[in-house]
């Protein structure tokens, strides 16, 4: 398990601190600080909640819900979880992010690193006040800008693939399309978990969470998910239309594969016929007895499929 820890000071600077001072610092009602906690098992987990003196439904479920998006709001503290999508290794994974919120505590719990969470220099540019709404809002605007980029870059895919697709058809493989619809069926699971919990977190009035303190990157966060939303509905019907795109052309050439095919057995149809009729072994077939019956046969065969071959072109039957 991987433990960080920090705390807002009065300047609105983010201040590590060790694990020790992160425990100390949280019994004091003044205190702001943020515990992040990642890579965590249960039994890890557990003294730090008793450290925390956090019991009852919340302990429950930090150990137990933390796969269930949802928002919780308790006597003494605001429990939600919420996904995310994390780019590793060129490869999306979702994960679920915890939050226990309190007055002077903000507590953060997953599994894979968020690299969102790795920039606390110059926190006077993004906090609007000190304290754990200020701090639990400015997260929440950057997660909610991150799926708003990944929207972003999953539109730019789709018109790339369209631009491809009124002029190299035959270079899109359905691969690609599958890969597309997968990207947006996770990215738009996860938003749409969002957005709830964005919404109802904007909309809360505990006396320990006071959210006007930062309504306006609540507001902001819950427009970017709610933007997101949007483009996932108008990115499926283009997906959708880019699969229909494909089918077709892939059937089109299929139907003219199939054309070609039937071109070819019509022009060998007369020559097929002549070889069935000269190869029945009757005593008396005339044809056999002439000395120039074989070529003349041949050039009968040729001449009749170049003329059916030359016919068949003038038609404009080989596209």
């Amino acid at each position: 398990m991987i433990v960080t820890a920090y705390q807002i000071k009065d300047t609105l600077d983010i201040e590590p601190l060790t694990q020790r001072e992160a425990a100390n610092a949280c019994k004091g009602d003044d205190a702001r600080v943020w515990l992040d906690l990642q890579g965590f098992d249960p039994s890890e987990l557990e003294p730090w909640l008793d450290e925390l003196g956090v019991a009852g439904l919340a302990r429950q479920l930090c150990l137990e819900a933390r796969e269930h998006a949802g928002f919780y709001p308790l006597r003494e503290e605001i429990f939600m979880v919420i996904p995310l999508l994390i780019d590793t290794k060129g490869s999306r994974e979702v994960d679920c992010l915890a939050l226990l919120c309190r007055q002077n505590l903000l507590l953060t719990l997953h599994q894979r690193p968020i690299p969102e969470f790795s920039r606390t220099e110059d926190a006077r540019s993004w906090l609007s006040g000190r304290s754990i709404a200020a701090l639990v809002s400015a997260m929440m605007i950057e997660l909610s800008q991150v799926c708003l980029r990944q929207a972003g870059e999953l539109k730019n895919a789709v018109v790339a693939l369209e631009e491809r697709m009124e002029t190299e058809p035959e270079s899109i493989e359905a691969d690609e399309i599958l890969s597309l619809r997968s990207d947006l069926v996770v990215l738009d699971a996860v938003s749409d978990d969002q957005l709830p919990a964005m919404r109802a977190l904007g909309m809360t009035n505990k006396p320990f969470f006071l959210s006007e303190d930062a309504q306006d990157h609540m507001n902001c966060a819950v427009v970017n998910i709610a933007s997101t939303n949007r483009s996932m509905d108008r990115l499926r019907e283009q997906i959708g239309n880019l699969r229909a795109g494909v089918e077709m052309h892939g059937q089109e050439k299929t139907n003219r594969r199939l054309g070609v095919l039937s071109i070819l057995s019509a022009i060998f149809m007369p020559s097929t016929l002549l070889a069935g009729i000269w190869g029945m072994n009757f005593q008396n077939m005339p044809e056999l007895a002439y000395a120039n019956a074989y070529p003349i046969a041949l050039g009968a065969m040729m001449l009749l499929g170049s003329g059916m071959y030359l016919y068949f072109r003038s038609r404009g039957w080989f596209g």
